[in-house]
């Protein structure tokens, strides 16, 4: 790995100035009088993450620490970890990255270092910070191996009453949640039409996306109905389960009526683009999307239309409001300076920098002591803080993914779910499919790790 040493005096390494002072007449520093030497710890956090002043800010604390911001990409990254030369302080989703980590021997056990720190208050974390531990066979349990920058609800439905009160449908019970086959037939009730346009849409997935079924929504589904594909140790994968066949076909019903942009209509309008305009009733976002409505010039302007009702639930099944990303970091197991990592690390995800996040309400912090920094200065932010502080409620149980995958599953998941939408298959036969090509992934990432 490349580390940046300074020389320890100026002049390339002469003594430095002070030492006549100290007794030294400018000879060569003794070993007890050496400063510590200086180097980098290179992060993959970005530059709309951390900024300048705030690594000026931490790299005066820190003398001996110069911080490095690394732009990689999965490709790059990759090949650092072949050749044990990647960044310091990796930045990667807690839900779907943290146990692949784990497993390939990448993830530096935190346990020790954040029991004794004195800036992360373990009694203080939430239990959605448990998405950051890894025991290898649950999500959760064992060891801590790195903590969430922040974290949202991200099942939850937003809501914009503009265009409910355009359908002349009453906005859902926000204290209550709703079923998934209840939100998509509420979507078809909000959807409008004109002739064969479609002037307003009732659901839209999320900010980027189509509104169409994805991995996930799946793990989400399944989670709320206490299923999961997985074997107990992770060794292959089955979709041949009812409560899989039943989300596929709920929502292929649902792209078929159209009720967001998708494949068949081949809407290419974002989600978010279309929610902020009055166009889409819904949206399926976390907390986070708040900080959103708040930056939208013409959202703003009727804030009190807007709201977050919680994560639905699957029918007959529990509530679970976890996160779908969690985005935080670990610190790489090969860092030669593991000790200046943790500084950087610990300042950064339970410092000040945490408190700042906080205060403008584009997540939700891990500390239980910072949920009061959260905006609660309007009637918006008030809503939306009632609805989280319930939601975190269940927010402890997470996503059954599994550490083999690749890419989270999405992208199987579409292969087999897309031609559903055009009638050119049949679910028993997407989920056959599925099951075959997430067996022969998985496989081949275990032998990859022996």
């Amino acid at each position: 790995m490349m580390v940046v040493v300074a020389a320890c005096g100026n002049n390339g390494g002469n003594a430095p100035a002070d030492n006549a002072a100290s007794g030294n007449d400018g000879a060569k520093p003794t070993e007890s009088s050496k400063p510590a030497e200086t180097v980098t710890i290179r992060t993959t956090f970005g530059t709309g993450e951390i900024s300048p002043e705030q690594i000026a800010e931490f790299e005066a604390a820190h003398p001996n620490i110069k911080i490095e911001l690394e732009d990689v990409d999965k490709t790059k990254l990759a090949a650092q970890l072949a050749t044990n030369s990647a960044p310091d302080v990796l930045r990667i989703g807690g839900v779907f990255d943290l146990p692949s980590y784990v497993i390939r021997g990448i993830a530096l056990d935190l346990t020790d270092r954040i029991e004794k720190s004195t800036v992360i208050k373990r009694d203080q974390l939430l239990p959605v910070a448990n998405v950051f531990r890894f025991d290898g066979k649950k999500i959760g349990e064992g060891p801590i191996y790195g903590l969430p920058k922040d974290w949202s609800n991200d099942f939850a439905i937003f809501y914009n009453k503009k265009a409910f009160d355009a359908a002349g449908v009453p906005v859902p019970d926000a204290s209550q949640p709703l079923t998934w086959p209840e939100v998509l037939d509420l979507a078809k009730k909000l959807t409008i039409k004109e002739g064969d346009k479609i002037v307003q849409y009732g659901l839209s997935a999320n900010e980027w996306g189509k509104t169409e079924p994805n991995y996930n929504l799946l793990m989400q589904y399944l989670a709320s109905a206490g299923v999961t594909v997985n074997a107990s140790d992770y060794s292959s994968i089955d979709f041949n389960l009812p409560e899989v066949k039943e989300f596929i076909s709920m929502w292929t019903d649902a792209v078929k009526a159209n009720i967001g942009p998708n494949s068949v209509n081949n809407d290419q309008t974002s989600g978010g683009d279309l929610f902020l305009a009055n166009k889409s009733a819904m949206m399926i976002n976390g907390y986070w999307y708040g900080g959103v409505i708040r930056g939208n010039e013409e959202a703003i302007k009727h804030i009190d239309d807007f709201g977050m009702l919680p994560t639905p639930i699957a029918p007959g099944g529990k509530r679970v409001a976890p996160p779908g990303g969690a985005t935080g970091a670990i610190i790489n197991k090969n860092s030669p300076h593991p000790d200046e990592a943790f500084a950087f690390f610990e300042w950064f995800l339970g410092g000040k920098p945490a408190e700042d996040r906080s205060k403008q309400g584009w997540g939700v912090p891990a500390f239980s002591n910072l949920l009061t920094e959260l905006p609660q200065a309007t009637e918006f932010d008030k809503r939306l803080k009632t609805v989280l502080d319930d939601e975190s409620n269940y927010s402890n149980e997470f996503l059954p993914v599994n550490p083999y995958l690749s890419d989270g599953g999405w992208g199987i998941f579409e292969k087999y779910t897309q031609p559903l939408f055009f009638g050119k298959s049949s679910v028993d036969a997407a989920v056959a499919g599925m099951t075959k090509d997430a067996n022969v992934v998985v496989q081949e990432a275990k032998n990859a790790i022996k």
